[in-house]
């Protein structure tokens, strides 16, 4: 006899979906885990033993950057679908801004973005800087791949171990608080470098007359985005410190945590 609709489901038939879901998961987010721990590892490999800079760095990184980064689409499927319990607006906002980043900045305006960075090598010298402390696609790299070698971590040891040790929820709960300024800063910076660019190329964009009758200009596109930044920060910030609240609360302990990991 055909089960009826409204009948619950035989407790294995219920588990295979979720058993696959968490597979997949577990696929998912141990392979970006480890795909951003290889850009982070070719990042400090340029700089540090071949002295590479930031040109160096882009041509090293540029494929394992271009998949890992873009596989983040998959999140927006994820929360739309069910299949995560994150906000869908959140993880869209904060995908786009990075998928904007690289590929309608980074990549095709390397020339103009990569060899400069937030300040002139003037400037670092009348602050007395070294050369490493600025905001460039060396810091971009540094901001991004931490944070994502830290969360992608984090959900892979949560599915593979059902509660994730406490390191792993600390950094995932505390590593945003430097990070995610970093990132910010470093993707403006990028935009900013690329904006006379853009103007002089210009980039993706459509001038009047034409047969469409319809103009688009990406340079004040770009700006707008831009200026998106100054609400989407906050809003995300604060959204990771209430997470943050909720899961080390009570003075973070590493009870409260291991609970709230779970």
């Amino acid at each position: 006899m055909p089960q009826r609709a409204c009948e619950r489901q035989p407790p294995h038939q219920a588990a295979q979906p979720l058993a696959m879901g968490n597979s997949y998961l577990l696929a998912y987010n141990a392979a970006l885990a480890a795909g951003w721990g290889y850009v982070l590892f070719l990042t400090y490999k340029t700089v540090l033993q071949e002295h590479g800079w930031t040109e160096e760095v882009f041509k090293a990184v540029e494929v394992p950057l271009k998949l890992s980064q873009t596989a983040a689409l998959l999140e927006v499927v994820h929360a739309a679908t069910g299949l995560v319990k994150s906000p869908v607006g959140i993880t869209a906002m904060q995908v786009a801004s990075r998928i904007w980043c690289l590929w309608g900045v980074v990549v095709p305006c390397a020339s103009a973005v990569l060899p400069r960075g937030l300040l002139s090598p003037g400037q670092q010298a009348a602050l007395g800087l070294p050369g490493w402390a600025n905001i460039n696609f060396i810091s971009l790299m540094t901001a991004w791949g931490c944070s994502e070698v830290i969360r992608y971590g984090f959900f892979a040891l949560k599915e593979a171990l059902g509660r994730p040790p406490y390191f792993a929820t600390w950094l995932r709960y505390t590593g945003f608080i430097v990070l995610y300024p970093l990132g910010v800063s470093s993707e403006l910076t990028m935009a900013w470098l690329a904006l006379p660019s853009i103007a002089q190329r210009g980039l993706f964009s459509t001038s009047l007359p034409n047969a469409w009758n319809f103009g688009f200009s990406y340079y004040v596109a770009c700006i707008l985005v831009m200026l998106t930044y100054i609400p989407g920060l906050p809003q995300l910030y604060g959204y990771m410190l209430t997470q943050r609240r909720k899961v080390l609360g009570g003075g973070g302990s590493a009870k409260a945590a291991k609970a709230k990991a779970a």
